[in-house]
């Protein structure tokens, strides 16, 4: 079964239920939701937009982020989910990239299309969610001018549903491509076991806080969506708000990346409301200290469970909530450093420079075959190649695995750095350094960070001559990249170590950092 088929009996099965609930849309049900989709898939394909074409949305938290999936769903479109904090330059690389026709906004973010909006050469219609734009077509109108039945469009299982876009070692944004067949599946794979454990059941209400644009967003908002679960979705992050929505709502299950869980527990309103409601909360996106995840329990109880997974391949893992009982024991803490065991259906192996699985404390490359990974990166057929390999998606991640199946990150092959859940490219950061009138040379590592997880430090060689102080630099990369991306250390060095071909010894260079530690991540 196709996605847009699951999403037909979904609105047939809950239509009357309320989906999701907002602070600026109110309460959005299922039925409501079906016919507002019918009608923007009909309207697009009456403007011109075909089954394949692709259409970019910079919006940020808010129930129409499904409504653009169940669009793109029914119409067979390739929707292209844009990270809200990028700068313009990147915005326009990634729009472009995606060969989109159409870009998809929430009135906030006119200013800044506006100006990109010259550079962005293959876009045929500019379109608002939320109110009228001078230069916008109001998408609230289409209800009234188009029908809101079912589109007729013939789909199959490869048609593109969404790209979603991550980066590489190249520090170009690379569009890992889902289709159909990609969001039915996880949905299957996903619940199989989810449920069988008694979780997201009926009466699940959920708190959605992660971006929407993220994978993970999208891959949890398909998976409550499906049980007819009640999804508050909260705009923008803010602890407080954050427990007031669970108060209020009587919340159940959530997903978090481990700030999240560091700024909940550092709360001084914490005791202030009742969070009792919490059944669930899943957590992942970078790794948690088990010292963390201590102080959750005893907080809330052991209702914690851990998931594994990447942009291309969906879920990997899971660390049970049965594994994060009894922490304080000796099998309990050492279990909380790991990422735990596969998803059943979901073929994941630890295999060496060789293509063979290792033994238990070897390290080798985390590996996954299933129904959920991409089909390959959008117009990048070599980097395709390199990293799906047999149909087997090659995370870069290196790991080890315990005498009972267990699965330890111990460190990463490819260069990224994960910061609070967002995943940061080192080489894009010291591409834009190198622009820098005073840098010569530039290296970009993560660091350990008690708060994020990772932080960013940048290593810098100046030119002779030239000056420049951590503060200068560090405001550069600020103005042309996410605030997320820009370093929070810099240390001026004589030089960055080099192989004899060129490429930066990123393990010296951070290697002073982690000594020590039981992860390097």
């Amino acid at each position: 079964m196709i996605y847009r088929d699951k999403i037909n009996l979904m609105v047939e099965k809950y239509g009357d239920r309320v989906g999701t609930i907002c602070a600026s849309q109110g309460e959005v049900t299922f039925a409501e939701l079906g016919q507002q989709s019918n009608a923007l898939a009909n309207g697009l394909a009456d403007l011109g937009l075909l089954t394949g074409d692709r259409i970019a949305l910079l919006c940020g938290n808010c129930h129409y982020y499904r409504e653009m999936f169940w669009t793109a769903g029914k119409a067979g479109l390739g929707l292209v989910p844009v990270n809200t904090r990028l700068k313009p330059r990147e915005l326009v690389y990634i729009i472009n990239n995606s060969e989109a026709k159409a870009l998809v906004i929430s009135a906030a973010f006119e200013p800044v299309v506006e100006e990109i909006r010259r550079q962005l050469t293959g876009i045929d219609h500019f379109f608002c969610l939320d109110q009228r734009l001078e230069g916008y077509q109001y998408l609230g109108d289409f209800p009234e001018r188009y029908s809101t039945e079912e589109p007729k469009v013939q789909l199959t299982r490869d048609h593109i549903l969404w790209l979603q876009y991550t980066s590489g070692t190249t520090g170009l944004p690379k569009g890992a491509v889902h289709t159909q067949s990609t969001a039915s599946s996880i949905i299957d794979i996903c619940h199989a076991e989810i449920r069988e454990k008694g979780l997201f059941q009926e009466g699940t209400r959920a708190l959605q806080m992660l971006p929407s644009y993220s994978f993970a967003g999208v891959a949890f908002d398909l998976m409550y969506q499906w049980i007819g679960a009640l999804t508050v979705i909260m705009e923008r992050f803010d602890v407080v708000e954050m427990m007031r929505l669970i108060d209020t709502h009587r919340i159940t299950d959530c997903h978090i990346v481990p700030v999240i869980l560091n700024f909940l527990l550092n709360a001084p309103e914490l005791d202030q409301f009742d969070l009792k409601s919490l059944k669930c909360i899943t957590y992942g996106g970078s790794p948690m200290t088990p010292e963390l995840v201590k102080r959750g329990i005893k907080r809330f109880g052991p209702i914690f469970m851990q998931d594994y997974g990447c942009s291309e391949a969906g879920a990997l893992t899971f660390l049970d909530i049965e594994d994060h009982i009894n922490p304080d024991g000796l099998e309990g803490s050492n279990r909380l450093y790991s990422c735990g065991k596969p998803f059943p259906g979901v073929d994941v192996k630890v295999l060496n420079e060789v293509g063979q699985e290792v033994k238990s404390g070897e390290i080798g490359e985390l590996t996954t075959r299933s129904d959920m990974v991409m089909t390959g990166y959008w117009k990048l057929p070599e980097e395709t190649r390199h990293t799906l390999i047999d149909g087997r998606f090659y995370t870069g991640d290196l790991c080890t695995v315990d005498a009972d199946g267990y699965i330890y990150l111990k460190d990463r092959k490819k260069d990224m750095i994960i910061s609070g859940g967002f995943n940061i490219y080192p080489f894009e950061l010291e591409s834009v350094l190198m622009e820098h009138p005073a840098v010569m040379d530039a290296a970009v590592v993560g660091i350990p960070d008690e708060v994020w997880g990772e932080a960013v430090c940048a290593l810098v060689v100046l030119k002779t001559g030239c000056t420049a102080i951590e503060e200068e630099l560090i405001a550069f990369m600020k103005a042309h990249l996410a605030d997320y991306k820009k370093a929070k250390k810099v240390e001026f060095v004589k030089e960055i170590p080099r192989t004899l071909t060129g490429k930066i010894l990123k393990q010296e260079l951070r290697e002073k950092y982690w000594e020590g530690r039981e992860r390097k991540i």
